[in-house]
This record gives structure tokens, sequence and C-alpha cells, in this order.
């Protein structure tokens, strides 16, 4: 205990303040009681100097502090991992992590009663959640991982106490899902700004033992549209933990529906292969950890919709069965497409030519090397027969390459259903000739005669030059034609380079469907249904940039998307009431959205249908969801998905109160999601990044008895908690009353005297 003082203001000043007022007691006061009795005199002097003395003593304002401490009032905390990757058995011999760590917490019991014998210690469990615990539970049988919430509790677990430290005995790995997916980072580092270390204790690696073996299917590839009696490939790959100088096999299962009911799932089979197929292949495991990719195959013989699946079949001891197969569902049509495709030798035809890899599409290529001074057709007649092919694109190609007579045969098999584009070109539209063909009839562009062009240049006003970003419109955006992304579809659009220069296109009456035009809203894509046939105008002939550009994909599915709209195959099957599902396979808790629509008798959509829609998840229960109206469709942003399995979805349609037609049916997958198993890897990167931000360090099991050891000998936990106490002398009572009675009693003297 010491006596200390807090000057209200500095000590100069607090001196000459006092010198002031005992100079003006001494001057002023003595003179005017020098004629009263002596004991009297000395009292009325004595209490005026006592008066300035306690003032004084407030000014300085003195206090005796002194200092506590309290070792009860600070505690350690132990985090204990119980999820269930921590039964991964890549411990020492063979032990599973959890096993390790407790062996760990049994061999230190002395130095943790030795360390709590001076401050407390406090064990707690976490997995999604942390628990003060007494004892250790027999198996881990956490489904997350969720380190950054322990992290964020640490403050709160303590309660009042201080808290000295957090050891972290884990496998590393933070799985978790919100709202308990806090960034362990991120709360490490706030817990270093409040001077709590954090000494990880690592357990398991970041690969797998060879003693533990996991099998597992990952990345399939397969389009959910496929054809009858056409090669169906698969790709996917098979990530292999603990199966060196293995051979296993995988194979393709599918599902057979022979006398099952809609609504019912049937057994997967593996398929009858075939000369062109591959069905099933042993793969060959070269080291600890790899990743194969696989290609499979295999021809379907049905029409339908079916669930589809790889699996890798499992080995003995394997850690986990579940990820071994990898499940789809695949919609099987009739036939494919055939497409007739007419262009000059340009570089956008090789690269709408690749449309020919889809085992879907067939396209036949006549290349047209026109010239002005020819007279005679140079097509060849043979792509005009009837029943031959489902869609024509025409490029730059002038109309007398084909004649009057083939450009009947173009018209009349357009008559009969056969979709038709045109496509951007110095021959192309008016420039080519068109508007004194048949073919001014079906396109969805005014066209005029004195538009003919010589076919080696165009006109400035029959053409836009320079740089054309290509973007959907408000129609277009969610037409099924433009849809590249169906998460941010604009974005996608506006990432994709421009086209190089396009034709002027006017659409020739309202009922054209602009789906695509540039910044400056120049109209780029015109659909049309006339009769039968669905029918596309392009002013573009550069979409190969987007294929130069590293866009390969969004080129192909674009173009893909073309034709299968062209060929009304967009959607399953030609059935009144359709529905789809997208995605068809997902993770539990993810979205699904449910397309939804009907047609009437020559095809076209029916938006006054009104629907009813049914989904019935893998349990059996059945939800209603009311679907929202779009410019193409209805659509439901389906999300009650916590439950994994197949579900069902069933939509009728009535118009007028009557049915539209058979109800129709889809289903979808929900994955069984295991973040502890899927990849039961550990992470002791990130525990030392953790360790670091929060100013501790990472320990070894083996070393824990030793490091805490020696932090008590160096006096590092710190475990005293001290407290500076300060009794204030200068605010207290006394020092009111002393004050109050002093001058009291001054001026009731004085006036007995006289003096008042």
């Amino acid at each position: 205990m010491k006596l200390v003082f807090e000057p209200a203001w500095p000590w100069p000043i607090i001196l000459l303040f006092a010198a002031a007022l005992w100079g003006m007691v001494a001057v002023t006061y003595p003179r005017r009681v020098r004629h009263l009795p002596t004991g009297v005199r000395r009292f009325l002097i004595g209490a005026r100097y006592a008066v300035t003395l306690l003032l004084l003593f407030t000014m300085v304002r003195p206090a005796l502090e002194y200092s506590t401490s309290d070792k009860k009032d600070t505690v350690i905390l132990i985090g204990i991992d119980v999820s269930r990757s921590m039964s991964t058995r890549d411990g020492p011999g063979g032990q599973s992590r959890f096993e390790f760590l407790k062996k760990t917490l049994q061999e230190n019991e002395p130095a943790w009663k030795k360390l709590g014998s001076e401050l407390e210690i406090r064990k707690l469990t976490f997995d999604e959640a942390a628990l003060p615990i007494e004892e250790l539970p027999e198996n881990p049988t956490g489904n997350q991982s969720a380190i950054g919430e322990l992290l964020k509790l640490v403050p709160s677990l303590a309660g009042s106490k201080r808290v000295a430290a957090l050891f972290l005995l884990s496998d590393g790995a933070h799985r978790a899902l919100p709202p308990h997916d806090a960034d362990p980072r991120t709360e490490a580092r706030v817990l270093g700004q409040q001077e709590i270390p954090i000494y990880p204790v690592p357990f398991g690696s970041s690969g797998i033992s060879e003693n533990a073996v996991d099998l597992s299917v990952e990345d399939l590839l397969v389009d959910s549209l496929a054809f009858e009696k056409k090669l169906v490939p698969l790709t996917f790959k098979v990530r292999a933990l603990g199966a060196a100088k293995k051979k296993v096999q995988v194979r393709i299962l599918i599902e057979d529906r022979n006398g099952v009911k809609i609504g019912s799932s049937g057994e997967l089979k593996v398929p009858t292969a075939t000369s062109q197929s591959r069905t099933a292949q042993e793969i060959e495991v070269k080291t600890v950890s790899e990743v194969i990719p696989v290609e499979l195959s295999f021809v379907p013989d049905q029409v339908g919709e079916f669930k589809i699946a790889v699996e890798v079949v499992p080995l003995d001891g394997e850690l986990k069965i579940p990820n071994n197969r990898i499940e789809s569902i695949l919609t099987v049509q009739k036939g494919g497409i055939n497409i007739a495709y007419f262009d000059s030798p340009r570089p956008e035809q090789r690269w709408i030519r690749l449309l020919n890899t889809s085992e879907k599409i067939q396209l036949d290529f006549d290349p047209i090397k026109w010239r002005p001074d020819l007279i005679q057709p140079i097509v060849n007649p043979e792509f005009l027969k009837p029943g031959k092919y489902d869609v024509y694109l025409i490029g730059d190609v002038p109309a007398a390459a084909f004649g009057a007579d083939l450009l009947r045969q173009l018209a009349a098999r357009v008559d009969e259903g056969a979709g038709l584009m045109m496509i951007g070109g110095v021959n192309s539209f008016g420039a080519g000739g068109y508007a004194s063909t048949p073919l001014v009839d079906l396109l969805p562009v005014a066209m005029r005669v004195t538009d003919r062009q010589d076919g080696v240049t165009i006109s400035p006003d029959l053409h836009f030059a320079g740089d054309q970003q290509m973007l959907p419109t408000e129609q277009g955006l969610d037409h099924y034609l433009m849809m590249l992304d169906r998460n941010d579809n604009r974005g996608r659009w506006e990432s994709l380079p421009p086209l190089m220069g396009v034709n002027k296109l006017r659409p020739k009456n309202d009922a054209v469907q602009i789906l695509a035009e540039t910044d400056k809203k120049v109209p780029l894509l015109l659909a049309q249904e006339v009769g039968k046939a669905r029918v596309l105008a392009f002013a573009g002939d550069t979409t190969y940039l987007w294929q130069l550009s590293g866009f390969e994909t969004f080129h192909q599915r674009f173009w893909r998307q073309v034709i299968f709209w062209l060929a009304h195959k967009e959607f399953e099957g030609d059935q009144p009431v359709w529905v789809r599902a997208e995605p068809r396979v997902t993770r539990m808790g993810g979205g699904v959205e449910l397309i939804l629509g009907a047609r009437n008798e020559d095809g076209s959509p029916m938006p006054e249908a009104q629907f009813e829609v049914e989904v019935i998840n893998p349990k059996g229960e059945s939800t209603k969801p009311t679907p929202q109206r779009t410019s193409q469709s209805h659509r439901i942003d389906y999300r009650s998905t916590q439950i994994p399995g197949d579900y069902w979805v069933r939509v009728s349609a009535r118009k007028d109160g009557n049915s539209v037609g058979p109800d129709a049916y889809t289903r979808f997958i929900i994955k069984e999601q295991d973040l502890e198993l899927d990849n039961p890897s550990a992470d002791p990167t990130l525990l030392n990044e953790i360790a670091a931000l929060s100013g501790g360090s990472s320990i070894p099991p083996e070393s824990l008895a030793d490091f805490i050891a020696q932090k008590q000998s160096q006096g590092g936990w710190n475990p005293e908690l001290i407290q500076h106490l300060r009794i204030p002398l200068y605010d207290n009572w006394w020092v009111v009353m002393g004050f109050v009675s002093l001058l009291s009693s001054e001026w009731l003297v004085r006036k007995l005297r006289g003096l008042v």
C-alpha cells in the first residue's frame, strides 16, 4: 500500500494558490481579531488556516493504492474436436485421430493437474456447437467441424474469467454450414487482439495413410438429354485414397423401369455393352492419393426418363461407401437432329461445324464457293429431299447459289416443320437477293429487292461496322435460346467478346421476337414461328471470336440451343404439358428450379394455362408450390431439399376448366452431403495460421507435456490476475463534514463576539 496524489492542477499552480491563500489569511485576518482574548484569537486564525488546508487537500487528491491477485479468476480452455472426421484411421499404429487424441490427453494428465493447481482448466468439446464436458464421449459423432464458431465463443465460454490460452485439439479441417460457418482466421485475429493465444495440437494428415482406404466418384459430366440408339459419353473422376497399387472396377448403372410405376425408382443395372460403347473399366491406382479421370459410354435402347449412375466398386475395409457412386437423371428421346448447313469457306463455319462432335447432332456441310460470274446453281439438291433434315442453316450464300427450284423446295421443307436460320454475311438476307425468293415470307426480317449487292462487298446501308456487343433483350433474357448462365445470364453475355460487324436487320412485323441486340439497341437475333416451323435471323457472323477468346463452352452452348430450339427439342418430349428440373442433381439445401409449361396442338406456348404442381420428397411427403409466370414459361424456385434422395414432380394443367393433357412428371436427386467424410483429410495449415494470428504456436502431440512445463517455468501463462485498487482520501464524507464544521464554528464564534 502506498500514498499517491492526482492533483487537479499542475503542482506549480497549486503551490502558488496555497501561498496566496495563506498570505491572504496572514495579512488580513490577525488584525481583525487582535482585540479578542488570546484563546479566541488563536481559534479563529487556526480555523481559517485549517479550511485552506482542507481546500489544498482536495486539490492534490490523495489516495491509498494497493494491489491484489487471484489465480482462480484465470482459466485455460481445452477445445476437443468430436466431429466424425476424427474417426479417420491415419494415426500411429492405425489408430483413429480421436483415439490418438484421447491417448494424448491421458498421457499428459499429470501436466494438466499441475497446471490446474495454479489456475482453472476447463475442457469442452466442439462440432457445430461447443459444450463444456467432464468426460469425453466414446466416439466422435459431430456432423460439422465449426472451428470458427468455437473461436468466436471463447470469451463467453470463460464467463467472467480471463482466458489465458486456448488449446485446440483437432485435425484442423474447418467444415461448417450457416449459421455456424464463422471464419476461423478472422476469429483468431480477434482473440489475438484480446491477448488470448491459441495453441493447436494437430491430429491426422492432409493425405491419408495406407491403412485407410476410400474411393469416391466426383465431377460426373453427362448431358441431361440423349437420343435413342445414339452413344452417350460420360466423363468423371475417381478419387482414390490409400489404395496404392490396387485395381478397382468402375461401371455405368442405368435404371430399369420395366414394371415400375411413376413416383417409384427402379433397380440400377449395368447396361448391355455394344461394339461402340464401354460400360465398365478396370483402373489401377498407382499412388496413396490419386485422382483418375475416366470415360465410359453406353447406347440407350429405350425412350424415357431414367436415373443413371457411375460407380466404383468398393474395396475391402473402405472408409466410406456412399461416396462410391454419383447419380444423375437422363432423358432419352427418339432420334437425333439432322442439320443441313450451307456456307462459304469463312472462319465462322469452321466453328459452327463443331456441333457435329455432339452425339445428338448430325451436321452435313455443303461448302459453297460462289463467284458472281457463275450462272448455274451449285447447292447440292440432295440436301433438300423431304424428311431428310430437321434444321437448315444458311450462311454467306446468295440466293442464286440455290436457284429458284431449290429455294421452292427449301420453303416446302420449312412449311413441313423444318427449322430455318439465316446467318449474317455479305450475301445474306436482302444483300444476297432473298427478297425476291419464297424465303421472303418465311424469314422474320424486312427485305427489299433493291438491297441486292454484287456479292463482293456490302453497302454501309446494310451493315454496321466495328465492335458490336451481343446482349439479351428483356424478352430474350429468360428465353431458352439466350440462356448461358442461370445465375447471372446478362453478366455472362457481357463477358463475351463483341462481334466484329453485323448486318442491319429490321423485324418485318410486330409478331417477330427480338431476342438479342447490341448495347446501342441494334437488333441481332430475331425469332418467329411460321406455321409448324421456327425461323431465326442472326445478324452476326463472328461468334468464332468467343471460341478464340477462351469461351468455347458458351459458344457451343449458344449454337446447340439454337439447333434444339429450331428443331422443337428444347424440352423433354412433345407432350402438351411439360416440366423439367435444373439442376437435376444438387446437394442438400441447394435450390432447384422447376420450369414448366403447356403447348397448343401446333406446339406454340399456352400462357393462359393454369397449373397444379406437386413435389413428393423421399419420405413420401407432398407439397404444392405455386408457380410464377415468366415470358416463356412458369417457374418455381424449390428449396425444401434437406432430405437426400429422389424428388418426384407432377404437373397438371387446365385451360378454361378442361384438362390440357396428361400430367407431366420429372424428378431430381438431392445428394447426401457428408461434410466430414466426403473428404476427411486434415488441415494442419489452417491450425498453423490461426496459431500465428492469435500469438500462439502449433504443438505436436508428443511435445505437449514439455511445452506446458516450459511455459510454467518461464511464467508464460501469467496466471495471476493482478488488480490495482485505490481508496480516495479526499472524496469522503468526513472531508465535507470537516470543511462545514470548521466554517460553522468559526462563524459562530465571530457572531458571539460581535464580528458578524
